[in-house]
């Protein structure tokens, strides 16, 4: 693992963005926070700080008992849109069956952009990504 910013702590919701390798970059979010579209905005921005306009693959941790709101659900479809040219694979680790039934939605929202699945294991959705080929 590569360089790693944690985040600040005014409302931390992420609580990591890390590069894995030189393709892939960790999204962590916190435990137990409620996501708002204030959250979901800053998250993209820092993303992008972060990554700038780089092709990577993306593993997305979501914190336990972590929920977002609909409004962040709508903004963060929109957004995966406009960085879709950016994005190689998406795996996702989810924690509840809440976040599952909101993963499957999106993934049905964006599965003609890239390649996106979701996982229970860490370890198998970085197997996952690294299966793919850049």
């Amino acid at each position: 693992m590569t360089e790693v910013i944690h985040m600040s702590p005014e409302k931390p919701v992420l609580k990591s963005l890390s590069m894995l390798d030189e393709q892939t970059v960790q999204i962590e979010f916190q435990d137990d926070v409620l996501i708002d579209l204030e959250d979901i905005k800053r998250t993209y921005q820092q993303l992008h700080h972060f990554t700038g306009e780089k092709r990577l693959k993306k593993l997305v941790i979501t914190g336990k008992k972590t929920e977002i709101t609909k409004d962040a659900r709508l903004y963060g479809h929109r957004e995966s849109m406009k960085i879709k040219d950016r994005v190689i694979a998406e795996a996702i680790v989810v924690h509840m069956l809440y976040q599952k039934m909101i993963i499957n939605f999106y993934i049905m929202f964006i599965k003609d952009s890239y390649p996106t699945r979701f996982f229970t294991d860490v370890e198998k959705a970085k197997e996952w990504l690294a299966s793919i080929e850049a």
